[in-house]
């Protein structure tokens, strides 16, 4: 992956993501982006499902695994 500028947000994983009424799917809420030309933030969301739920904790746990510092067992 190509080293781009980062910026770091700070907000709670209780806000960050939510559970579904309906339980079938959580949503991830992107703090919103303020883009040069449009009047206000805008606004994204990503919805995903189980299967994409389990894929995202498994590379988590891959990467976490390899940031310093070294996670404690």
């Amino acid at each position: 992956m190509a080293e781009r500028k980062r910026t770091s947000v700070a907000t709670d994983p209780e806000t960050l993501l939510t559970l579904s009424s309906d339980r079938k799917s959580v949503r991830l809420h992107i703090p919103p982006v303020k883009l040069a030309g449009l009047p206000e933030p805008l606004r994204l969301h990503a919805d995903f499902d189980a299967k994409a739920i389990d894929s995202l904790i498994d590379h988590l746990a891959y990467l976490r695994a390899r940031m310093l510092p070294t996670p404690r067992l």
